[in-house]
């Protein structure tokens, strides 16, 4: 009675009420998306699976040595903490480039082209295109 005396009619005062009813019903949608948002910044934001905290040297594993041709010495990798890397692959001459860690993959730059390796573990890197698995070397 005392809204009426103050000029707020009741249908008002029921359309407000029913505006806090359906506030009250998006909360739990609202921190559901903020939930989901949170989670996949966290997720896209993923951990590099390789530090070179210092020179890293990985080489190729099941190189078998040929007779005929002596300067097929097999696949290098030197990857150096300051990102410069040097690849030498399958032979006796080196790429020198830079590379770039994203989560579990390795892209090396040359001026010669572009080479990708998937990080297996921390001491063991696969070349892409040729499937050359590489180990660390000490």
């Amino acid at each position: 009675m005392a809204d009426v005396a103050l000029g707020i009619p009741k249908s008002f005062k029921n359309e407000i009420r029913n505006m806090r009813i359906q506030l009250t019903s998006i909360k739990p949608l609202i921190c559901r998306a903020v939930a989901a948002t949170l989670i996949l910044f966290l997720y896209a934001c993923k951990k590099d699976q390789l530090i070179v905290d210092r020179d890293k040297h990985f080489i190729s594993t099941d190189h078998k040595v040929d007779i005929i041709n002596p300067f097929d010495g097999g696949w290098g990798l030197k990857l150096s903490s300051n990102g410069v890397a040097q690849l030498t692959p399958s032979g006796d001459i080196y790429y020198v480039g830079t590379y770039k860690i994203s989560g579990k993959n390795i892209t090396v730059k040359t001026d010669q082209q572009t080479f990708k390796f998937e990080i297996l573990s921390e001491t063991e890197i696969k070349e892409k295109k040729y499937g050359i698995l590489m180990r660390l070397h000490n």
